[in-house]
């Protein structure tokens, strides 16, 4: 297991490293998260709760609320859908439209899980019930879609490899995809599939007495495809962890690469553009325009929209 070198949290700061995994929406406040990641210099954080099952609309709910007191601090996606009754997608557009940045952390198979495999509206592979709707839906709103498979081979690889073919312009987020998978695994996906990137959960690798893989194991990988590596922290759920060794450990992977480039890449460009394409949706501009506020149509998006109407709604 990785030792902590607390030199690379002040090493790394200028980068602003976004965690693009977080499920402290029903409790950052009393986890005192904001102050841990400030610490820690996590400049940004996508924020969900519960996945996958009832609860999850309540999660959603707060991780906007979140977002609202804390526009600077958060991304929020959103995972309160059911899996097999129509009504989920219009469920789905209707969050889209109000202007959150993803969908996810979605269960589109768990078999292992203890936590995930027995989840009210997980489905049974990445073809599943309403997922292909969804796929299309995150295709014309231009938002990713962040997915928990496991195992991470056999036939939820198969049907995600279907999903990829099939809806090449969505953006699919693997979530946590190294874990219990080794790079060889990943780098064939990638190989093949240019709207695929990977959640590195990079403190699992470093710090869970359960992993096989060293995390230098995964550099090669990580350089060779860097344009499409995000880090994560997942909660720090994982065995010996903590927000200390899991933020640690994703500056563990920046350092390893020895490459400044590379390094801001993984850390926050890979996903802030994909934050930063995604259009104003009618839902926004409409608002905008009822409360008569002042905005450039030639460079409004969706945060962008966003961030002006939080601001109205607070004045």
């Amino acid at each position: 297991m990785g030792q902590l070198k607390h030199e690379l949290f002040d090493r790394y700061k200028h980068i602003r490293i976004v965690d693009v995994h977080n499920h402290d929406a029903d409790y950052y406040e009393e986890k005192g998260s904001i102050a841990i990641w400030e610490k820690y210099h996590v400049d940004k954080t996508v924020l969900f709760g519960a996945i996958s099952e009832p609860a999850a609309i309540k999660s959603d709910e707060l991780a906007w609320d979140a977002y609202v007191k804390y526009p600077e601090k958060f991304y929020p996606f959103f995972s309160g859908f059911p899996m097999y009754d129509e009504a989920g997608i219009p469920m789905v557009k209707a969050k889209l439209e109000k202007g959150y940045y993803g969908v996810g952390e979605t269960v589109a198979a768990s078999t292992y899980s203890h936590l995930t495999s027995k989840l009210q509206w997980k489905s049974l592979h990445p073809m599943d019930g309403n997922l292909p709707a969804i796929y299309e839906l995150c295709a014309a709103y231009k938002v990713p879609i962040l997915l928990h498979i496991d195992p991470p081979f056999g036939e939820p690889i198969i049907r995600l490899e279907e999903a990829l073919r099939y809806y090449p312009d969505t953006v699919f987020i693997f979530g946590h995809a190294n874990v219990f998978n080794p790079p060889e695994n990943i780098e064939r996906l990638l190989n093949r599939y240019d709207n695929l990137y990977i959640d590195f959960f990079a403190g699992f690798t470093a710090y869970d007495p359960n992993n096989e893989y060293p995390l230098d194991s995964y550099i090669p990988l990580i350089k060779k495809y860097s344009n499409r590596i995000l880090l994560s922290t997942d909660s720090a759920t994982a065995q010996n962890l903590d927000y200390e060794k899991a933020i640690n450990a994703m500056y563990e992977v920046i350092e390893l690469c020895e490459d400044a480039v590379i390094g801001e890449r993984i850390g926050r460009l890979n996903f802030s553009e994909l934050i930063e394409g995604q259009p104003a949706t009618q839902a926004q501009l409409s608002l905008l325009q009822s409360e008569q506020i002042d905005f450039d149509p030639m460079s409004i998006n969706k945060r962008i929209a966003n961030e002006l109407i939080i601001k109205n709604q607070l004045n």
